[in-house]
């Protein structure tokens, strides 16, 4: 068995491969541009690879690839610390090779760049199985938060009329703000300022992959299919906030917003920037932010947004998959390996510095 990365010049290969094994006409399987970016332009290749290799894990038996397993490598930041973060995506194995040990052999693979962590999000029942008998640390369903933008069409449309899940969320409100802060659209990253905050203040206060310009300009602004709104929070010394989000057109007709950013400095920073979110539009019904923990939440709460709670007297408040729309599966889950080296340094009762939003995996992404 031949464990190792895709050459580049393997890319129909890989495709070939992702529609053979993983599924049939799957989004990697027909959309080259998508795969180079997602596992050779990412600028953080290089801490695993040169430039003739995808950041895609292949297990070939007899020259056949039997087994495939993605990974994207991130700096990981642990209050100002720098390490190794990967993402995981598509692992899988020929069902006629099961029982060969690929499967393992991928991930050892992985475990062998010696990350600081590895996060595998949006996970199925059976594959959440998998990583539990592993000892992997697993999430049964990320955080949640959701605002109605417009309460009444959301239930129309999505909850064909009944109210009874959204009984106790109110619609999005905008709030004052008595500041000299300043918030509005961009269209490019101004690096310096953005490291000056990032490195100043955010850094320090998460853990989690470093939101650093290099990740920010290839993750939001340079997607070669989605395009993110991107908002900025601004005083006198510079930016105090970033929120971005994502519209997307669901049943034909209607629009979501996924938030994949929010970060504030301070409380002003924060309503300021959630307030943008109202005044996008009513059409939007509503929007959703999936992140490890309540670090960022305080100014999307401030204007209406709760964080989901199910129960088996509430199954769900709102879906999360819209094609088509699923009513019973409408939680996020995620497994987290930490090497011995990063679970030494975390304290487990601070379990609000972790910021891991779906901009960090592959779940945010075209299908």
């Amino acid at each position: 068995m031949e464990i190792r990365l895709f050459k580049i010049d393997e890319i129909a290969l890989l495709m070939e491969s992702i529609h053979r094994i993983w599924a049939k006409n799957h989004i990697l399987a027909r959309d080259e541009q998508l795969v180079r970016f997602m596992f050779y332009d990412n600028p953080n290749r290089q801490l695993i690879t040169d430039d003739n290799h995808l950041t895609f894990v292949g297990a070939w038996i007899d020259g056949e690839v039997v087994g495939l397993l993605g990974a994207m490598p991130f700096e990981f930041n642990d209050q100002g610390k720098k390490g190794l973060a990967i993402t995981l995506a598509n692992w899988i194995v020929d069902p006629n090779y099961r029982d060969s040990g690929a499967g393992l052999a991928l991930l050892d693979f992985v475990h062998g760049l010696n990350p600081n962590i590895i996060l595998a999000m949006g996970l199925s029942e059976e594959a959440a199985k998998i990583y539990k008998l592993m000892r992997w640390n697993l999430v049964e369903d990320i955080p949640r938060w959701i605002g109605l933008n417009n309460k009444e069409l959301t239930i129309q449309a999505i909850l064909n009329g009944n109210e009874q899940p959204l009984r106790y969320v109110n619609p999005l409100n905008v709030l004052d703000v008595n500041s000299n802060l300043s918030c509005f659209e961009i269209v490019s990253l101004q690096e310096e300022e953005w490291e000056q905050f990032n490195k100043g203040f955010f850094a320090k206060k998460t853990i989690g992959v470093k939101r650093d310009s290099k990740f920010l300009k290839w993750r939001y602004f340079n997607h070669p299919t989605f395009n993110y709104r991107k908002f900025v929070c601004k005083d006198s010394s510079g930016i105090t906030g970033l929120l971005i989000v994502r519209m997307e057109l669901i049943q034909n007709q209607f629009k979501i917003g996924r938030i994949v950013e929010f970060i504030a400095k301070n409380q002003d920073s924060a309503v300021k920037l959630a307030n943008e979110l109202v005044t996008l539009g009513s059409e939007i019904l509503f929007y959703d932010f999936y992140c490890y923990s309540s670090i960022s939440s305080w100014g999307l709460e401030a204007i209406g947004f709760k964080r989901t709670f199910a129960s088996e007297e509430d199954l769900f408040m709102l879906p999360t998959r819209f094609q088509p729309v699923d009513y019973a599966n409408t939680k996020l889950k995620a497994a987290m390996y930490i090497s011995d080296k990063q679970a030494n340094r975390l304290n487990h009762i601070a379990d609000q510095l972790w910021y891991i939003t779906k901009g960090d995996a592959d779940q945010d992404r075209p299908n």
